[in-house]
């Protein structure tokens, strides 16, 4: 699960889920910069027709971030909240093997 897949399923988020990545996107650091580049366009294009940001939106983005609060967070979060924090948690987890990956290949000098 790279970049290729996360691309494709920016069409499979709602709106609101596209506005909450968008907006964790943003934020993140630890998202290799070509990634950014690639994903922040099509997360832009999806999250168009998105509404404001409601309470429970922002306690899904604090629970993205803080996963301690998860747990009170959850019994809030609707489908698309749920989708946007999922997609983002398994954008951050491909971007960890990636790194891992770039640096044991030029460690080992990309046996």
């Amino acid at each position: 699960m790279d970049l290729d897949f996360h691309l494709h399923k920016i069409q499979a988020l709602s709106p609101k889920a596209a506005k909450i990545a968008l907006r964790t996107l943003d934020r993140d650091p630890s998202v290799p910069t070509e990634w950014v580049t690639a994903l922040r366009p099509a997360l832009v294009d999806r999250s168009g027709e998105s509404p404001s940001f409601g309470g429970t939106d922002w306690m899904t983005l604090a629970a993205i971030e803080r996963p301690g609060i998860r747990r009170f967070t959850e019994h809030f979060e609707s489908r698309e909240q749920r989708h946007a924090r999922l997609w983002v948690l398994s954008l951050r987890s491909a971007s960890k093997r990636h790194d891992r990956a770039s640096s044991g290949e030029s460690m080992y000098g990309g046996l």
